[in-house]
């Protein structure tokens, strides 16, 4: 375990949203002098570059928790995600909101803790991580906890983990350079525009779980008492435009927001986490804030068809808006 440690973070985009990476590195003083006791990177699909910044935040929390830090020194060269997590500013981009909350949940689990902002000069070492698992399309460096999402055989093209030519920085968007661009050149961006334009609607649906306890107060049956569920938890949503790759909306970063809003329902008592400290934590209640907190992630061209939850393998609830 580790009483203390300094963890920097980076994540950037190649194209505000495009292509990201994260990285981070946890250092700690050994009596001599400061020595890597973990670091990494990783491709998260298409993102911004302040949801990749608060993503490597997380990740590095993650790792340093499992290192067993009890007090942790940030430093990140976001200022926006240092002032939001100093409480100067609010955050008011609701694909944030779910991270800041994520992220102030896991500040809480240690004993103290301090942010400040850096120049990049000084996080050179997290934004290499984070450019190295662009490059490479997968993750990079010793880490104790794996980054959730990761590139996958679910994002075949090179071009949402890459997006430029090696070394560029995290932050900075670039011209591409991949296959893709070469074979639009020659003359499939008109067979790709065609089929983007075509009528009809894309529908798809990723799926995920948690595991939970919880008591349905006043409920007239054995419910009522403390008991746990895995519960699995679907989510569809449906765009009628494609994008040059052929693609409606990245699968990846769909898994990855609905992971993010499930791991804080993981492995907890669901009286205790809000909002179910004051409504029941029923299916029909699970199935609406979880499309409520998702829905604020998508972009505007998309939509939020239903969320699912099944309650065991015979018992599913669906939720959709009005």
């Amino acid at each position: 375990m580790l009483d203390r440690a300094i963890l920097h973070t980076d994540g950037g985009s190649r194209g505000n949203p495009g292509p990201s990476g994260i990285g981070f590195v946890i250092l700690a003083d050994d009596g001599r002098e400061l020595v890597t006791v973990s670091e990494g990177g990783a491709c998260i699909g298409r993102a911004t570059n302040n949801i990749a910044e608060y993503r490597a935040l997380l990740w590095g929390l993650k790792n340093a928790r499992a290192l067993g830090v009890r007090h942790l020194d940030i430093r990140a060269d976001s200022e926006l995600l240092v002032k939001q997590i100093r409480g100067e500013y609010k955050v008011k981009n609701e694909g944030i909101k779910p991270l800041f909350a994520e992220a102030q949940l896991l500040l809480k689990g240690l004993e103290s803790f301090d942010i400040a902002h850096v120049y990049r000069e000084e996080n050179s070492r997290a934004d290499a991580l984070a450019n190295e698992a662009m490059d490479r399309g997968e993750s990079v460096g010793s880490f104790q906890v794996a980054c959730e999402p990761q590139c996958s055989e679910e994002q075949p093209s090179e071009e949402r983990c890459t997006g430029k030519q090696p070394g560029s920085g995290a932050g900075s968007a670039v011209q591409d350079t991949s296959s893709h661009a070469a074979r639009r050149e020659t003359g499939m961006s008109t067979e790709r525009s065609e089929a983007a334009k075509a009528p009809g609607r894309y529908i798809l649906t990723v799926k995920d779980h948690f595991d939970a306890a919880h008591a349905l107060v006043g409920y007239p049956g054995e419910c009522r008492e403390l008991h746990g569920h895995t519960w699995d938890v679907e989510a569809t949503v449906s765009g009628t435009e494609l994008d040059e790759v052929g693609i409606v909306y990245d699968f990846k970063a769909l898994k990855a927001d609905l992971a993010a809003i499930l791991r804080e329902y993981d492995h907890v008592y669901l009286n205790e986490v809000p909002p179910f400290d004051h409504i029941n934590a029923t299916a029909e209640n699970l199935a609406r804030i979880i499309h409520e907190r998702l829905e604020a992630t998508l972009p505007p061209a998309i939509s939020l068809e239903e969320v699912a939850v099944w309650e065991s393998p015979q018992a599913r609830l669906s939720y959709r808006k009005a």
